[in-house]
């Protein structure tokens, strides 16, 4: 048996107007000594900075800890990942709800890794579809204009005008250049 190490928690919410106050509170209550929080969509790996500096922080015999599967990934894969990443550092991965401890000896818990994983999945695919249907219906009515732009095309076409190439002008703008030229090519 692996010696007992630290506990640290990871909770996640997946925008602003969510709070992980209570995964928090959570999480310490079941032994988390630090808890990770972050917003952001769980559909990918990408940005998850505090999901990464906990798995950074783990050593043989700790255990990241997470409430349900969903708020560590969305994607079979990813959650798959994530626990094959913690238990190469000597580490387990716990979910509270449903109660899954993985530490890459029980065929069942991947199981119900990838069961989870996959359900995330399917959930992540119904709620895009709720969310394409609703934009639909709103432009259908006339009521969803996208998203307000970001970048003032006036702007980009003053500064070509002055002789400025598309780097500086996406320096002093503060956009990506790829932006500069979608303005450009309008």
């Amino acid at each position: 048996m692996k010696p007992v190490g630290k506990t640290l928690g990871y909770g996640r919410v997946s925008s602003d107007q969510q709070d992980v106050a209570s995964q928090k509170a959570k999480l310490e209550t079941l032994g988390a000594v630090v808890v990770f929080t972050e917003t952001g969509n769980g559909s990918t790996l990408q940005g998850r900075n505090q999901l990464e500096a906990a798995i950074l922080l783990l050593e043989p015999g700790d255990i990241l800890l997470a409430l349900h599967p969903d708020r560590v990934a969305r994607d079979t894969g990813d959650l798959l990942t994530i626990a094959k990443r913690v238990v190469a550092k000597g580490a387990i991965l716990k979910l509270d709800d449903p109660k899954i401890i993985f530490d890459g000896t029980d065929i069942m818990a991947e199981m119900m890794l990838t069961l989870f994983g996959l359900i995330g999945s399917v959930e992540k695919h119904f709620i895009k579809a709720r969310q394409r249907r609703g934009i639909e219906a709103a432009k259908a009515k006339g009521i969803y204009k996208g998203r307000p732009a970001t970048i003032q095309a006036d702007d980009v076409r003053e500064l070509r005008q002055q002789g400025f190439g598309a780097t500086e002008i996406a320096k002093r703008l503060k956009i990506g250049r790829a932006s500069v030229y979608r303005v450009l090519a309008a």
